[in-house]
Order: structure tokens, then C-alpha cells, then sequence
């Protein structure tokens, strides 16, 4: 199937660029066929059916007979058999028209297909006329996607011993061509012709000079253009009378392929021993990093490999064009997937590394890029919230060291996913409190909600472990809370070696005060009146007014004991 799919991407992209230097830069001919064509003017001016030309065929090979043309050849259907039984002497005028020009020219007689993909039969007596050596095929042979791009008959009817017409009359003009490559598509520019009307007015009105001034020397082609003749697609417009239309009879091609033998020749494609190569060179986008610059050096290559390409087929080769493209494009997407591969790999790791080091917030910006090490700090508006364990000094007195860890342990489980479970960030544990972010690393709509909303949750947890705690024999904790919002500094600080995230500003000394105001104030929040006007100064909020802060002017607090905390603890000492 892939190879399949670069195997017509290169035939798209030949007739792509055989359009387009067709437009621009057409291969020019020494000298172009003449083609006579058998037209629907033809059709509807002469009143025999075409089986029954004969007369005016005859004429016409006497007319030229007499123009003496290098060579001629026939791409129209003619007769099967002698119709002398049904008209006596029809045949007469075509035969000793044949034998005229016989004697004058090298003449070539094409033979279509016939039914049930046979070759079309021609009438012994005309083949005697003509000689033995006059037949040729006018069998196409379509690509796999459609379209006529060679002369090879032999791959679609094998009973096809015949030369095409164009190789018998280029070698009739001695240019036979031993390659079998593309018709060239480039060369020559729209097809013109004479009517066969034309050519018979002439010649009845005494005017045969015309004639052999159109045909003298030169090759032509007796082509049926008929409506009923079948139409094959083409990579490029040929006929000068439908411009637009890709598509034509066979005759348009056999004269085209005509064409590239008196000209270039056929169109010869690189060989796959250097077609390999080249892929190979394209393969080698694997290595390097990706980026722009790889990016970059990809669309350079096509560029430069398209240009080769177009030259080439300008000067009669074609470089396959969707196979190198194919292979570079395929070694770039499979280094694009390896390296995503491998940066989900190594994110997977240091999220299972860090995962118990780093809040979500915190690793999820890390691992998005947003959290650089090298970068300097960033000033920004976060909400901060510090919490304390009230009385641990005096616990941990009378505690073992490792029920201590225990039973921070399990503290720190349910507090920190309230801040978590809230958009918050653990910024550090400082022995028995902790240190939280609202805003940053991770943007949130409404920090100082989010902080508050936490803090509840908070108690309500602490409740329940304290239900643990009184069950298991032990006392329970209380923990005060203080909420700050301001401009800080966000980034990274610390050694090469070691560093935390963090935020650094008098807003984090204020919050750490407010937690500590909470014994004093009689309330577990405490948050500033800025918190409090970012929130409306509702849900229970109670203002204290300005409060005293050593080393600092004073400040404007609330206190706040949330409604869920205390019926939760009150459910909980019941």
C-alpha cells in the first residue's frame, strides 16, 4: 500500500510539473507534426457512414501522395473487410489511393483496439496495399490511476506484437528509440490540425499547392478525432480546439508520444540504483534535533530536490519526485514521533520521580515548560495561605519521633489535598505548618476564593482526623490559618544543585503573621481586608479592623470561622 501511494504521488507530481513547464518553458521541435484530422465537420458533411469513406480517404492519400510528406501515418480505424459486395468498386479508390503513396512515402498504418480488448482487424487488400511492414499498434495502456503516460501496449493486451506508430515512424525518420520510458508531455506546444474537409477542398479546386506547402518533407498524421472515438486521460491538455479539457482520443497521444521521439526522446526515469540513494540521503533528516531549524532544512530539501526534478524532466530525465519526498517526509514524522515518545517517557518518570516532592501544580507547569530554572523571577498577584499546628511544640514533648512523622504525615495527607483539590500549590512544609500558593504556578479566576474555599476544607478535614485521633486515645489538633493576597515574586531560588520554587515578597511575611494573629483573635482564618473585598466581604466574614504587625504598619483583618467547620465538628464530639 506505500509503495503504492508513492508510486502515484510520483506520477502526480510528473504531470504536475510536465503542466507546468508545458506553460512556461515547452520543448521546442526542429519541425512539428502535421496532423489531418478526421472531424465532426467530416462527420456531418460527408453522407456515407465512416465504414464507407473509402472515396474520400482514397482522395486524400492521393492528394498527399502527390505533397510527398516524409512520412505518414494513419491513426484512424480502417476498414475490416472488402465491402465490394454491398457497393460494387467502393474499395477501388482507397486501395490505389494506398499504392500511391506507397510509392512515394513510407507509409504507417495503425491498428486500434477492437472489441473484448482485441486488436481491431484491417482488410487483407488493404494490408497487401500498404505492405507488410506499414502495421503498427494504436493500443493505450492507462496507469493505474487512469492516465496515459507511456506507450507500452504489451501491458494491457499481450497479442500486441506490433511497434507503436510513433516508434515505426520515428524510426521511419531514423530516430528509433531503444529506451521505453515516459511520453514526454513537455514538448510542443498545443496540437493543432487541418479538416479533412479542408484538405479535400483543396484538392477538388485545384489547389494542391497548399497542400504540399503544409505537408512537404514533414510527418503527418491522418488522425480520427471523431466523436465516437474513445477518450483517455491525460496528464496535460493537448488539443488546441478544447484547451482546458485533459482528456483525448488516442490519436492525440500517439501524436504527442511522435512528438517526444523527434525531439528529446522518451522521458527516461532515474534509475533505482540512484533513486535509492537519494531516498537514503532524504532518510538521513532522522538524525538531528527537531524544530525549526529541522523544519526548515526539510522544506529546504524539497525545494532544492523539486528544482532537480523540474530541470531534469526539462532535459528528458525525471528524478521520482513523491519517492524522495516520501522517504525525507517519512524520516522526519518518524524522528517527530520518536522524540514525542521519548519526552512522554521521560515526563511519565519525573512525574513518578517527583510526584511526592512537587505539588500537581507545580509538576504540570514543569512539565509544560512553563517553570524554567534559567529564567528569572516573574513579579505577579497570588493569594498566600499559611497554616500552624497549634501546641505541637508541647506534643512533640511528650511523643516519640516516630509517632511525630505519623502523625504529620497523616496531617499533611488531608491538608494538602484541600489545597490541592482547590488549585492551590504546596509551596514548602516548614516543620508543623506549610506554606500555599493560590495563582501561581497554576492561573486561577479567583485566588482569594479559591484560598478561602480551601482553608474550610481544611477544618473540615481536621475534624474528621481529630474523630480518628480521639478514637486512637490521642488529643486533637488545631491549626490556625492566615490569608494574604499581593504582588510577589514567582520563580526558582536556590544553588545549581538545588533549587525550590517559590514566591518571595512582603505579602508572605504578612500571611505569615495572619496565621499567627489567629491565637490571639479567636478565630481560625484570618484573612486581609483585601482577601475580603475580593470574595464581597460575605459568607460570614467579621471585620476586625486594623491590627498591630511588628516591624510592619498596621493591617485591616477579618476573622472568619466557617459555618461546615463547625458543624462538622460538632457532629464529630457528639
Amino acid at each position: 500500500m506505500g509503495t503504492q501511494a508513492l508510486r502515484r504521488a510520483d506520477q502526480a507530481l510528473y504531470d504536475e510539473q510536465s503542466r507546468w513547464l508545458r506553460a512556461l518553458a515547452p520543448g521546442a521541435l526542429p519541425q512539428d507534426v502535421v496532423v489531418i484530422g478526421l472531424d465532426e465537420l467530416a462527420y456531418e458533411s460527408i453522407p456515407e457512414p465512416y465504414a464507407l469513406w473509402h472515396r474520400y480517404l482514397g482522395e486524400l492519400f492521393t492528394g498527399l501522395a502527390a505533397a510527398r510528406p516524409a512520412v505518414v501515418g494513419v491513426a484512424a480505424p480502417l476498414p475490416v473487410r472488402s465491402y465490394d459486395f454491398l457497393i460494387k468498386g467502393v474499395d477501388a479508390p482507397l486501395l490505389e489511393g494506398v499504392r500511391k503513396l506507397r510509392a512515394t512515402t513510407p507509409l504507417v498504418l495503425g491498428q486500434p483496439m477492437g472489441l473484448e480488448r482485441h486488436l481491431r482487424p484491417i482488410a487483407p487488400e488493404l494490408l497487401q496495399a500498404a505492405g507488410d511492414q506499414a502495421l503498427s499498434s494504436l493500443v493505450l495502456c492507462e496507469d493505474r490511476d487512469g492516465i496515459v503516460r507511456r506507450i507500452n501496449q504489451r501491458r494491457c493486451i499481450d497479442e500486441d506484437r506490433n511497434p507503436s506508430l510513433a516508434d515505426l515512424m520515428a524510426k521511419v525518420m531514423g530516430r528509433e528509440s531503444s529506451a521505453r520510458g515516459l511520453i514526454d508531455y513537455t514538448v510542443g506546444g498545443p496540437i493543432e490540425y487541418t479538416s479533412l474537409q479542408t484538405v479535400l477542398g483543396w484538392l477538388r479546386q485545384g489547389q494542391a499547392a497548399e497542400l504540399e506547402k503544409l505537408v512537404r518533407g514533414r510527418v503527418v498524421v491522418v488522425a480520427s478525432l471523431l466523436p465516437s472515438e474513445t477518450r483517455y486521460r491525460l496528464p496535460v491538455p493537448l488539443a488546441a480546439w478544447d484547451p482546458e479539457n485533459r482528456s483525448g482520443p488516442a490519436a492525440l497521444v500517439h501524436v504527442q508520444a511522435l512528438r517526444s521521439l523527434l525531439g528529446r526522446g522518451w522521458v527516461d526515469p532515474v534509475e533505482t540504483t540512484l533513486s535509492w540513494p537519494l531516498a537514503l540521503a532524504m532518510a538521513l533528516l532522522w538524525f538531528g534535533r527537531n524544530g525549526w531549524n529541522k523544519t526548515l532544512a526539510l522544506l529546504l530539501v524539497g525545494v532544492v530536490i523539486t528544482g532537480i526534478s523540474v530541470v531534469g524532466l526539462w532535459r528528458g530525465w525525471y528524478l521520482p519526485l513523491g519517492s524522495l519526498l516520501g522517504a525525507a517526509l517519512l524520516a522526519f514524522l518518524a524522528r517527530l514521533a520518536w522524540e514525542s515518545a521519548r519526552h512522554y517517557r521521560e515526563k511519565q518518570l519525573l512525574r513518578t520521580a517527583f510526584a511526592g516532592h512537587v505539588s500537581p501544580q507545580v509538576m504540570r507547569a514543569i512539565l509544560r515548560g512553563n517553570l524554567q530554572p534559567e529564567t528569572t523571577g516573574q513579579r505577579c498577584r497570588v493569594t498566600i495561605l499559611f497554616a500552624d499546628i497549634r501546641g505541637f511544640t508541647a506534643r512533640s514533648e511528650q511523643s516519640s519521633p516516630e509517632d511525630l512523622i505519623e502523625l504529620l504525615n497523616a496531617y499533611y495527607a488531608e491538608m494538602g489535598a484541600a489545597i490541592h483539590g482547590h488549585g492551590g500549590a504546596i509551596d514548602k512544609f516548614i516543620g508543623d505548618g506549610l506554606m500555599a500558593t493560590f495563582g501561581v504556578p497554576q492561573p486561577l479566576d479567583a485566588p482569594e476564593r479559591n484560598a478561602l474555599e480551601a482553608a474550610q476544607d481544611m477544618l473540615v478535614r481536621l475534624s474528621r482526623l481529630n474523630g480518628e485521633l480521639r478514637a486512637q486515645g490521642h488529643a486533637p489538633l488545631e491549626i490556625g490559618i492566615g490569608v494574604h493576597v499581593g504582588e510577589v515574586v514567582a520563580g526558582y531560588v536556590g544553588t545549581r544543585q538545588r533549587r525550590d520554587f517559590t514566591v518571595i515578597g512582603d505579602p508572605v511575611n504578612t500571611a505569615s503573621q495572619l496565621e499567627y494573629m489567629s491565637k490571639t483573635l479567636g478565630y481560625p482564618v484570618i484573612c486581609s481586608h483585601e482577601v475580603a473585598l475580593a470574595v464581597g466581604q460575605t459568607g460570614g466574614l467579621v471585620d476586625l479592623g486594623a491590627q498591630a504587625i511588628k516591624g510592619h504598619t498596621d493591617v485591616h483583618v477579618w476573622g472568619w470561622n466557617p459555618p461546615l467547620s463547625q458543624r462538622v465538628e460538632a457532629e464529630a464530639t457528639a
